[in-house]
Order: structure tokens, then sequence, then C-alpha cells
């Protein structure tokens, strides 16, 4: 037989044998030690009380054993402000005050602090029981201790739960992720959606707008825009005036979008001293002479990015000074040109001032 070991008391066999056959339960609430009286303790089955109690306290943890199922362990923490004694007896109480189990324990002192050395103590016991159901631990939480290990493994289990809370409109908590079907249906409000079933959701829902229909649109490109052959994107006012720009006055120019093919049209107008009437008659008719020339330069407002399509001019000048010459254009590029003015009537011995008026179409 071992050394040490615990057995149940008469009372306690009693008791847990009435429990079985009646379907009830025995309440397990203190666990007790003892010194023996300063001598080493036999278990006695007849036993009612300890030989020598030192201390008597709630039962800090109870649990069936994971290899044998008939054993229950009963565990009691001793703090550190307790002791001043050798331990060498224990014994378990229940709710009605009597002595359930008993047992020996190794000689083992327990120290207090102001001896200059303590511990945490934990005393184990083990019963075996023919069914434990008919054993239940009766817990008094403002006064038990739990050991490091046990909050270690009871957090550990809690964590790898799902026993939590649920998350609220005000409290954090866990989620769940809403199904498919239940996003689509939209009558859940206690599961969260993932960015993936909201797309979806979205794409099943979501129509796209056509010229009877209200729903979504897609942006056009801006060679959508320009191609033009594109009937079911949308158009945005910036790439609808992309390339479009104009300038009012006497020199200026419009510039068409690129959707309408980037088309600029420019006028302008230069001013200067008109050609003299010096000259020979003509021969054949006294109505008309030749006279002299005047070559002007001018630059487009701004300049065409690729070509000028076609370019002309015409005199203009107050009076009949307009209406005596005649313009031409000798050089025409896409920064500027060069044009002539021909008197072909009249007279300018006061040196009147005469203008031309050019227009452009280029790209």
């Amino acid at each position: 037989m071992p050394q040490f070991y615990t057995l149940l008391t008469d009372t306690g066999q009693a008791k847990i044998a009435n429990a079985v056959a009646l379907g009830t339960q025995i309440e397990i609430t203190q666990m007790a030690v003892g010194d023996g009286g300063g001598n080493p303790v036999t278990p006695n089955s007849s036993s009612t009380n300890l030989v020598n109690e030192v201390r008597r306290a709630p039962i800090n943890a109870v649990q069936t054993d994971d290899d044998n199922p008939t054993w229950i362990v009963i565990e009691q923490v001793l703090p550190p402000d307790v002791g001043g004694w050798t331990i060498r007896e224990v014994g378990v109480f229940d709710a009605a005050g009597d002595l359930i189990a008993t047992g020996n324990l190794p000689e083992t002192y327990k120290p207090v602090l102001a001896e200059g050395s303590s511990r945490t103590q934990t005393i184990r016991v083990v019963m075996e029981v023919s069914d434990t159901a008919a054993v239940t631990l009766k817990v008094d939480p403002s006064v038990v201790l739990a050991t490091r290990e046990y909050v270690d493994q009871q957090r550990l289990a809690h964590e790898q739960s799902r026993n939590h809370p649920l998350a609220t409109e005000s409290e954090k908590g866990m989620a769940i992720k809403a199904t498919q079907i239940e996003v689509n249906s939209g009558e859940d409000d206690g599961k969260f959606i993932t960015a993936k079933k909201l797309k979806n959701w979205g794409v099943q829902w979501v129509k796209s707008a056509t010229e009877t229909v209200v729903g979504m649109l897609k942006v056009a490109t801006q060679a959508q825009v320009d191609k033009g052959s594109d009937d079911a994107t949308a158009v945005t006012p910036k790439k609808l005036r992309s390339g479009f720009s104009s300038s009012f006055g006497t020199n200026g120019y419009v510039g068409l979008p690129t959707w309408l093919g980037g088309v600029i049209f420019q006028w302008g107008y230069v001013s200067f001293t008109g050609p003299d009437s010096t000259g020979s008659s003509s021969p054949a008719s006294s109505s008309g002479h030749f006279h002299g020339v005047v070559t002007y330069n001018a630059s487009w407002p701004i300049p065409f990015p690729n070509s000028v399509f076609c370019a002309f001019s015409s005199t203009q000048g107050d009076g009949a000074e307009g209406g005596e010459l005649v313009s031409t254009l000798a050089g025409v590029g896409t920064h500027d040109l060069v044009g002539r003015v021909y008197r072909m009537g009249g007279s300018n011995t006061s040196g009147e001032s005469a203008g031309v008026v050019y227009f452009g179409i280029g790209k």
C-alpha cells in the first residue's frame, strides 16, 4: 500500500452511495489541512475530523481526471500569508460540515512572510468514487484563490473557444460573416459584410443605364469620346471640352474639341501705310494705273499645331482707301504669314493708313 494516500470516510461513502441511488449530489465546499499534532498521520475511514486541523478554507477547483474518469481532483491554494506550521494531513468537507475524505501528506513546512520566506502552495487531493456525477463543487468566487496554471488554462480555453459576446452597434465583440444570400436579401442586421460579397451584391443589384432605364453609368475614355461610336458610356464635361479653346477680339481664334477633330479657326488684323500711287497709266484705259506695292508680316494668334488647311486676306481701310487696294498672301506658315498689298487706283500722297484682315483654318 502506498505511504501517502486519500480515502473516503464512512460518512463520505454513505453520502455518495445515497446520492447515486437518489440521483442527487453532495456539495464539496471546503478543504482543511492539519499538522497531525506533530506526528505522522495514517488515514482512517472512521475519522470525522482531522487529528489537529490548522486551517480550513473554501476549495479552489475540482475536476475529473482526464485519464481516470472515476477520480475527482480537488485543489486548494495556500497564499503566502498563511502558514507557520507543518502540513501532514488533509480533509475534504461537504456543505453540511461532514468529513467526506481524509488523507496524509509528506511533511511540508509552510512558512509565512514574517519568517523571511514564503510561497504560494497548492494542496491537491484525489478522491475515487463510483459515480462522479454524484459529487459537485460549491465555490464562493469572492474567497477562492486560483493558481497561475489554472488561470492560464482557463484563459487559453476561452480564447480558443467561440463563446464570446457578439458585437453590437454600441459594444465591441465577435462578429459573424454574412453569406452571399444574406447580403443579397438585406434583412440580417447582426452580421457583417466582406468587401468581396458587397461587390458581388453591387454587381447583381445595379443595372446599367439605358435611354429608358435609370441605372449605373460608365465614364467614357477620351479615345471613346473622340471616336464617337460608343453609345453606352457617359461623357464628362472635361472630356467633352478637351481641346476646345477660344479668344475673341481683333486677333482671335476658336479651337474645336478633339471629338470634332481639333480644327482651329484664326483671324487677325495688321495695319500699315498704304502703297503710293506712282506708276504709269494704262494705255488701254484712263481709269486705272499700275501703282506701288507694300509687303507686310503677321503672326497667327496661336500657332497651328500641325498645318494650315487654307488662308486668305482682304484689305480694309477708312473711306475709299480700302477699296483702292487689293491683298494677296505670298507665304503661309503654322506660326506666321507674309502678304502683299497692291494699289489699284486712287492716290496716297498723304501717307494714308491701310489695313489687312487675314483668316486661316488649320489643325
